[in-house]
């Protein structure tokens, strides 16, 4: 049997293995309100609107909130040290030139050792990452962010690793077959990542929100409810399922997933039993105003655009450093990998800034669609309970880490009061509703 032939099968059996065990490996777990949920439940509109927005949040868990979350930047920074060193470690050291001479040995064609160079460099960031992203999940859990066990989350992991190594051998394949055939290859490239993008748009509710969401299932009731509101928006006949089981941090939040005609809404199981009409309402809107405004699909483009951004500026940046004797073509794509992770975490902020301006948009446009300030702050401050989420994040988090406004600064805009995030230069300046 060829090198090729059991690389495939060996990754083509992990995938299988984790597909089949993942789901099934977190079960459905019960929720129910807890002791917060009472005392914000027994809070009237008048008293909600008037206490100071720093007041509103559980002491105890703000004081967590504080502790724990202040390690999300160094954590970041750290993921990303790994990844870049990584993979320049296995450039500068030769060991690059040796894995893609050891590849071309045991591989029939340039294509099956473009594709199993792609694959290792993959599995490389995945590999150098993985005590970064174990103690990032460990986070989460001291949080109540996660419910996923340790094993749960490596099997997780696991899936993830073999679909980078499968997409990354794909990619690497395809480009240099298309640098080889013309010499405008990044043109056929664009487009080829652009039709990836979109095509796994689409396949995202049928591919990974069984795996990521087990155990999901249509609810009829939040249907029903949103049923007016999302026609008030102009979108129509769009399901919404619960996730009983969650492997990706959805606790507390309602997400919309897919574009075009495979769209549809997500939302936790906490949010159909601890949240009451009203705040659905103001969470559902939420969704629906950036459906109208086809924020998954803008969203889509956008971060190809900077996909495409980073990968520029990666390649300049190679070019402009000096080459190893026993350099090539393939052998360098391991720097030039390494320096698309930096060109990543230079353009993060633009991205996540654009999230937090999008975020700021849909709960301006839901209480004016509910006329209901009351019902979204007391969704909010229930959410931000729930999630253990401070008031006001640090800048610097904001700038790398959060792709969500500081919540402080969300209450106060709904409320038209003043902002008691705004000394944080990075937190966007909303317009008070009306």
């Amino acid at each position: 049997m060829s090198l090729t032939a059991r690389i495939v099968r060996i990754a083509a059996s992990c995938f299988l293995l984790a597909l089949i065990f993942a789901p099934h490996a977190l079960y459905a777990r019960e929720f129910r309100p807890d002791a917060l949920d009472r005392q914000l439940n027994a809070v009237s509109d008048r008293r909600l609107l008037a206490t100071p927005i720093r007041h509103l949040l559980d002491p105890e868990r703000s004081a967590a909130a504080h502790r724990l979350l202040r390690w999300r930047l160094p954590l970041w920074i750290l993921v990303t040290a790994a990844e870049f060193f990584a993979l320049l470690y296995l450039w500068s050291s030769g060991n690059a030139a040796r894995l893609r001479d050891a590849l071309r040995r045991g591989m029939r064609g340039d294509a099956a050792a473009e594709f199993a160079m792609g694959a290792c460099l993959a599995a490389v960031v995945r590999v150098a990452a993985l005590i970064p992203n174990y103690a990032t999940y460990r986070l989460d859990r001291a949080l109540g962010r996660s419910e996923v066990l340790g094993a749960e989350w490596l099997w997780i992991w696991l899936l993830g690793t073999v679909t980078a190594m499968l997409v990354g051998g794909a990619l690497l394949a395809v480009v240099f077959r298309l640098v080889a055939r013309t010499k405008r290859w990044y043109l056929p490239t664009a487009a080829i990542l652009a039709i990836a993008a979109f095509v796994g748009g689409m396949l995202y509710p049928v591919v990974v929100v069984p795996v990521l969401w087990p155990h999901h299932e249509r609810s009829v009731q939040l249907t029903n409810e949103n049923r007016t509101l999302a026609a008030s928006f102009g979108v129509h006949d769009i399901p919404i399922r619960v996730a009983q089981a969650d492997y990706a941090g959805l606790a507390d939040r309602v997400v919309a997933v897919g574009i075009f005609t495979t769209r549809e809404i997500l939302a936790s199981l906490a949010v159909e039993r601890a949240y009451s009409i009203r705040e659905r309402a103001f969470l559902l809107a939420r969704v629906d105003a950036m459906l109208a405004a086809r924020f998954p699909m803008r969203r889509t483009a956008i971060d190809l655009a900077l996909v495409l951004l980073g990968v520029s500026i990666a390649v300049v940046l190679s070019e402009r450093l000096g080459v190893r004797r026993d350099d090539d073509p393939l052998s360098r794509v391991a720097l030039l990998a390494a320096l698309l992770v930096l060109a990543y975490a230079a353009i993060a902020p633009v991205d996540l800034a654009m999230r937090r301006s999008a975020t700021f948009a849909a709960d301006r446009s839901a209480v004016a669609m509910t006329h209901d300030p009351a019902g979204a702050v007391r969704a909010l401050v229930r959410q931000g309970d729930h999630r253990v989420e401070g008031l006001c994040p640090s800048a610097a988090a904001l700038l790398f880490v959060d792709p969500h406004p500081a919540l402080g600064a969300r209450i106060a805009a709904i409320e038209g009061r003043a902002d008691p995030c705004r000394s944080h230069p990075f937190t966007p300046r909303a317009r008070p509703h009306r």
